[in-house]
């Protein structure tokens, strides 16, 4: 029994793992453009897809048993999918799709629930959060930390599964709670994003005003 329950332990991590590093390294598209209401439109598109992942765990949570424990990959699978996508719609939204880098996905996705584990991924400059860009060497060792913490909670909510009623409802309600946080994760750092452009714009602007001041003077004082 022990030997089959370290079987599927193993299985899932590897499975978690994959499945990770496949989401991070093949960025969905997205059919959003920049909205005027970018802050607006992401909120609207996480409670869509935090229903959307509740919806897909909760059925996928109903079987009972061994069986249970089972659904636990395809589980995972179709909520990080779900949240790979909601994250490329926000970034789109925020007119930032083209930095959408597999580092600032993997923070988005995973911030909420293995900070310690991302800690040499994004450090925090003011309001700004700066995404280092990593070697693929440096980035799979931290998804496969990702994917051991990861799967060892799902290995540990399989007793619920054995429930159906409750499994589908607490995986239902985990997956919901979950979404959301990821979307706000990337609400944050995508609205810094453009926060920062904006007041890189704002700055550049007062300098070429103080430019033409200034130039206006020397051309009075030569007229003079």
């Amino acid at each position: 029994m022990s030997e089959s329950k370290n079987e599927t332990m193993d299985k899932l991590k590897e499975k978690a793992i994959n499945i990770i590093f496949d989401l991070i390294t093949n960025i969905p598209d997205s059919l959003h453009v920049s909205a005027i209401d970018p802050e607006n439109r992401a909120n609207m598109l996480t409670q869509q897809a935090a229903f959307k992942a509740a919806t897909v765990s909760a059925t996928l949570s109903i079987p009972a048993g061994f069986t249970g424990i089972l659904t636990a990959i395809p589980d995972i699978a179709a909520i990080w999918r779900i949240q790979a996508q909601l994250v490329a719609d926000i970034a789109a939204s925020y007119g930032k799709i083209a930095l959408l880098t597999r580092e600032a996905m993997v923070w988005c996705l995973f911030r909420h629930s293995a900070a310690q584990l991302l800690r040499d991924v994004a450090v925090r400059t003011g309001s700004r959060i700066v995404v280092q860009k990593l070697s693929t060497t440096a980035l799979k060792k931290i998804v496969e930390k990702i994917g051991i913490k990861i799967s060892s909670k799902f290995v540990s909510k399989s007793l619920l599964r054995a429930i159906p009623a409750i499994g589908a409802i607490g995986n239902g309600a985990y997956a919901y709670l979950d979404t959301k946080e990821v979307g706000k994760t990337a609400i944050a750092y995508f609205k810094a994003l453009a926060d920062q452009d904006g007041k890189d714009i704002a700055d550049a602007e007062v300098v070429d005003a103080d430019s033409a001041a200034e130039q206006g003077s020397k051309e009075q004082g030569a007229d003079s």
